[in-house]
């Protein structure tokens, strides 16, 4: 699966990883930021690469503000990320199309990814039972302020 894998270029290494670290990101001190709380299930052999792919094309991104979470379990992975926005959530998304491809050829199936997200204030802790509680209220009840996806984005 090594499809999935991006190939860095030397001009890649060269520029300077300014999304790698936190510090070195575009902060707010204060004001909303998009919690995205991601579960990928699939073929268990499949997923450890798929997430890796994704890992490595999220640090490049100038709109993630960090990942809260991880958690590998078989045949799925859990994850809760920080956004600046639903739009760079979207590029986010959008760009890791390919990746999806990938993992199908090799696997010969899709994963299925189940997204939740929801607002909160900058330096909010978040939890796993949190996000996933927020993933069984949108299943419920559908998108509200509490939980909602990017088909049906509520504003900041």
């Amino acid at each position: 699966m090594s499809t999935l894998l991006r190939r860095r270029s030397s001009s890649d290494h060269s520029r300077p990883a300014q999304n790698r670290f936190r510090a070195e990101r575009p902060s707010r001190a204060a004001g909303p930021v998009l919690v995205e709380y991601r579960v990928i299930t699939g073929e268990p052999a499949h997923l450890k690469v798929l997430a890796r792919a994704l890992r490595e094309r999220i640090e490049d991104h100038m709109g993630h503000l960090g990942e809260v979470h991880f958690r590998h379990e078989e045949d799925r992975i859990r994850w809760v990320h920080l956004w600046h926005d639903a739009t760079d959530l979207r590029s986010f998304v959008e760009r890791t199309h390919d990746d999806l491809l990938a993992y199908r050829r090799e696997s010969g199936t899709f994963p299925t990814v189940e997204r939740t997200l929801w607002w909160s204030t900058a330096g909010t802790e978040t939890t796993l039972d949190e996000a996933a509680g927020r993933a069984v209220h949108l299943r419920e009840h559908g998108p509200r302020p509490h939980a909602f996806t990017l088909a049906s984005p509520v504003p900041a």
